[in-house]
């Protein structure tokens, strides 16, 4: 016979409480199976672990002895129980997101997380959304937060709502106050992501429905780099307004346009296996951070 989980367990429910009955009440069993436990587990041990004499279960010098070790055994066993729970990630999170994303609600969500989970090693991929919803695909990242669509097989996915995107210009420019129509920007400089991005094929769409192909097509990865880019007066471009500094608000001019630029949907997808409470977790946080966003704008 070998000591079990379950006669350390009630050991340290009767060094805890002081008797056999309290233990049994505790543990939601009968007391002569807490009796029956802790026989088994003074014979497995060779000695006596408690005195029973006077009304109330006394730990010997023997128990004493053993009160430390049986307290990390069942706090260990609970921790183990936590890592392998259905309810939390466990170990390493594979963290993708979209630029927008990054800027808006990174910072602040692994913060929440380092709280909530302060033993889950995070890793971060900030690319387009086509970009991580492949590597999800091919199991590479765990959880992704994009404007695109995901259906990847073995995964779930779940709309977190609106995220805006609008023409921008610099102050000052000619067509500034004007509803912006595909022929107006044929000659102009635009700046865009990667044509499978969500602003790739969004302005590719702008102009094929007014017929109009830009003279102009600069592509970049960073969405920063195109706001300042903007900033400077060197071009237009696509991009979520909330995204603006304040100092770069300033130099921006937003643009109504014909036809619209559609609100996309923020989704986040996880793998299966990976779905979780910590995973609704994020989804929320990043959720409710794109709403107070947009309230405040």
């Amino acid at each position: 016979m070998r000591v079990t989980l379950a006669q350390i367990e009630t050991f340290y429910w009767i060094s805890r409480l002081g008797s056999f009955h309290a233990a049994a009440r505790q543990l939601n069993v009968t007391q002569p199976s807490v009796s029956g436990r802790i026989r088994e587990l003074e014979l497995e041990l060779g000695t006596a672990l408690f005195d029973r004499s006077g009304g109330r279960a006394r730990l010997t010098e023997a128990g004493r002895a053993i009160q430390n070790q049986a307290e990390q055994m069942l706090t260990l066993a609970r921790e183990i129980q936590d890592e392998a729970g259905t309810g939390k990630l466990r170990g390493l999170l594979r963290l993708g997101v979209v630029e927008t994303v990054a800027h808006l609600a990174l910072p602040g969500l692994i913060g929440a997380l380092k709280l909530r989970r302060p033993q889950l090693r995070v890793e971060l991929a900030v690319d387009v959304g086509a970009a991580l919803i492949r590597q999800l695909e091919e199991r590479q990242l765990d959880v992704v937060i994009s404007n695109d669509t995901p259906n990847v097989e073995g995964a779930v996915a779940r709309a977190l709502g609106q995220v805006d995107l609008a023409w921008v210009g610099p102050v000052g420019h000619r067509l500034a106050g004007q509803v912006l129509h595909p022929a107006d920007l044929r000659d102009e400089a635009i700046f865009t992501q990667p044509a499978q991005s969500t602003i790739g094929r969004t302005i590719r769409a702008w102009f094929d429905a007014g017929r109009e192909t830009p003279k102009s097509l600069s592509v970049c990865n960073s969405l920063s780099v195109i706001s300042e880019l903007v900033a400077a007066g060197l071009g237009f471009a696509v991009i979520t307004p909330a995204l603006l500094s304040p100092e770069l608000a300033k130099r921006v001019v937003r643009y109504a346009a014909d036809p619209p630029i559609e609100a996309r949907t923020l989704s986040v997808a996880a793998l299966r296996e990976t779905w979780s409470d910590d995973v609704e977790f994020i989804a929320e946080f990043v959720a409710a951070t794109f709403r107070q966003e947009q309230s405040l704008r």
